[in-house]
């Protein structure tokens, strides 16, 4: 047998880098240390208690259970309902929170929610678009947010920062209110504060809905031959890699469409729960690196595959020659570009998404399938 080239060493040996970094978004798994338990897939319920540490990542986590220590919880939807002896800390999508936290709770979300069973002992740090907070909180809250809603029993001190900040008729807070916001803070009738309210101009202004950069546009065709450009690079360095992800896709589209959206919604929780943990910026900064390749090769593995399909009819099932897939990619980019501005509401964004997590599961797959097959 022919030895392998140098570039094929080196394309399967970060091929086996990308899927160990991925492998996050692969069917659950779990293992442990002893008393700590390490937990991933695609979706994790703990339904059994911890006596140690959790840690967790997925495309969603519950945790039905009570963990006697830590909970690091990374994913898209994370919902705690069992008792935290010790910090929880969290990064996802959309958190809920309604169990006890014996320590401090720091939690970064798109959505935040504590509900009127949460009782937190510890300090409380949040930051995420839309943040309520109920039940009972007794260390403090720090809070950045765009929409806060507080209706629990808090102990200050409070440090807010929204665009709006309401306090409803069912919260009790005890302690002083520092607030940095556009608005004046929406106290309601009932609401009652012990304590005083102090107001800070804000050094900055929150973006407004709408904002557009008036530059983008004239660029998009720019960035449509910039991926043209590394789609063809990528066709000639790595032909045969590239060819076998177009055979994935049609082999098992339902497979790669489920990893690659494991992989889209799981990966960046695990990257800002690594950047909250300080020590692990490192992994953070190089996972971050390899999830902004993985999009990129899977979005340009979708368009060959729409390319060599359109190719396929034009020439009736003939054999494509590497220019023709050249000429095809280009053709499915330029049509991609296209589906974006399709006037019906969120038509254009899912055809994008669809294309981009089918190419990166199939990119996956067929990367695990070098690595196990390498002798």
């Amino acid at each position: 047998m022919a030895p392998r080239s140098p570039i094929v060493h080196r394309a399967r040996a970060g091929a086996a880098a990308l899927v160990l970094a991925l492998m996050t978004a692969m069917p659950a798994a779990g293992a442990d240390d002893g008393a700590n338990i390490y937990m991933t897939g695609v979706d994790v319920r703990i339904v059994a208690p911890v006596v140690g540490d959790l840690f967790a990542a997925a495309g969603r986590v519950s945790v039905d259970a009570p963990v006697a220590g830590d909970a690091v919880l990374g994913a898209g939807s994370i919902d705690v309902r069992g008792s935290i002896g010790d910090d929880l800390r969290a990064a996802g999508g959309i958190v809920t929170v309604a169990g006890r936290v014996g320590g401090a709770a720091l939690i970064a979300a798109g959505s935040i929610a504590f509900g009127p069973a949460t009782e937190i002992h510890g300090q409380v740090r949040l930051a995420g678009r839309d943040i309520a907070v109920a039940g009972r909180l007794a260390g403090g809250l720090n809070v950045y947010g765009r929409n806060v809603l507080l209706l629990g029993d808090i102990r200050g001190p409070l440090r807010l920062t929204s665009e709006r900040i309401e306090v409803l008729p069912s919260a009790h807070i005890t302690g002083d209110i520092l607030y940095r916001s556009p608005d004046e803070i929406r106290i309601h009738p009932g609401a009652r504060i012990d304590g005083r309210i102090t107001r800070e101009p804000l050094s900055f202004e929150f973006p407004h809905r709408g904002l557009e950069m008036p530059g983008l546009p004239p660029l998009a065709p720019l960035l449509t031959f910039g991926l043209f450009a590394a789609g063809v690079l990528l066709l000639l360095v790595l032909p045969k890699f590239t060819l076998a992800s177009l055979n994935t896709i049609r082999a098992a589209p339902v497979k790669s469409l489920g990893l690659g959206t494991a992989i889209l919604f799981s990966l960046p929780p695990v990257v800002v729960l690594l950047v909250l943990t300080i020590v692990g910026i490192p992994v953070a900064v190089a996972l971050a690196v390899l999830y902004a390749i993985a999009l990129l090769t899977g979005y340009l593995i979708a368009a060959f595959f729409i390319g060599d399909h359109l190719a396929r009819l034009a020439l009736r099932g003939r054999t494509l020659s590497t220019g023709w897939r050249i000429s095809s990619l280009l053709a499915a980019l330029l049509l991609l570009w296209l589906a974006r501005n399709i006037p019906l509401p969120y038509v254009g964004t899912l055809v994008l998404l669809l294309a981009l997590v089918v190419g990166v599961g199939a990119m996956v797959l067929q990367a695990f399938s070098n690595y196990t097959d390498r002798p």
